[in-house]
C-alpha cells in the first residue's frame, strides 16, 4: 500500500479527476494543490477558502450557488453536482479530511437549453434518478478536544449538513473510496458504467472507530482495498 505523503494524496485525487473527465461525467475541475502550513501540509484546491460558506445559516440553494460561482470544488459534474476533497497531514499521519458532495438544487441546464438536454442521454439518465438533492460530507478530525466518543466520532458522515448528524464511520476515507461511493450510489446505471477503469486503490487508512461507536449503526470502510 502506498505511503501517506502529500504527493501521493495529490496524485490520487488528480488521477480520479482525470478519469472522470475522460468518462465525460466531469464538466469542470480544479486539480489539487499542496500547501505547507508549519509542520502540517494541506492537500486542497483553488477556491477552498470559500468552503466555510456551507457552515452559514442560509438556504441550501444559496450555499450551492455561492460555492459554484466561486468554483469552490475539485469537480463539477455533468448534472451540476460539486465534489470537494481536502486533506491535512503531519508527517505520514492523517490529521483531518473534508470530503463533500453538493448536488445541484435545480436543473438549470435543462431550463437553459432543453433541446440539448433531450439529446443528452447520459444527462437524462442521471437526472431522472434524482429525487430531492441534499449535501453529504465525510469528515475526519483527530485534533485534541474534538473527538467525543459516540457524540463526535473521529470519522463520521453528515447528511444534509444537519447539525448533530454524525454517523460513525469505521475509518477515514481515501479519495478513491469517496469518489467510488459517490459514483456507485448516485451515478452508476445499467447503461453507463463509471466504476470500471477507476485508478486502483493505493492509500489505506487504519480503523479509528471506538468500541462504543462500533456498537451503533455505522459505515464500514473495507480494510482490504480492492485492486
Amino acid at each position: 500500500m502506498t505511503a501517506l505523503t502529500p504527493t501521493n494524496l495529490k496524485e490520487d485525487i488528480d488521477g480520479l479527476i482525470s478519469e472522470l473527465i475522460g468518462k465525460g461525467i466531469c464538466d469542470d475541475s480544479n486539480f489539487s494543490a499542496i500547501r505547507p502550513s508549519g509542520n502540517k501540509v494541506d492537500i486542497t484546491f483553488s477556491g477552498s477558502e470559500h468552503v466555510s460558506i456551507a457552515l452559514g445559516d442560509i438556504e441550501y440553494a444559496e450555499i450551492y450557488r455561492e460555492l459554484a460561482e466561486k468554483r469552490s470544488y475539485n469537480m463539477k459534474l455533468v448534472d451540476g453536482a460539486l465534489i470537494q476533497m481536502m486533506y491535512r497531514i503531519e508527517g505520514e499521519r492523517l490529521l483531518q479530511h473534508r470530503l463533500a458532495f453538493y448536488p445541484s438544487p435545480s436543473l438549470l441546464p435543462f431550463q437553459d437549453d432543453p433541446d440539448a438536454y433531450m439529446r443528452d442521454e447520459l444527462f437524462i439518465e442521471i437526472v431522472q434518478r434524482r429525487i430531492v438533492p441534499f449535501p453529504l460530507r465525510f469528515d475526519f478530525d483527530t485534533r485534541e478536544g474534538v473527538h467525543v466518543d459516540v457524540v463526535h466520532p473521529k470519522s463520521h458522515l453528515t447528511l444534509g449538513d444537519v447539525k448533530g448528524c454524525r454517523m460513525p464511520v469505521s475509518a477515514p476515507l481515501s479519495p478513491r473510496w469517496f469518489v467510488e461511493f459517490i459514483l456507485r450510489n448516485f451515478y452508476q446505471t445499467e447503461s453507463h458504467d463509471f466504476l470500471s477503469g477507476l485508478p486502483r486503490h493505493k492509500i489505506h487508512f487504519p480503523a479509528t472507530i471506538t468500541a462504543n461507536e462500533a456498537g451503533l449503526m455505522h459505515v464500514v470502510i473495507p480494510y482490504e482495498a480492492r485492486a
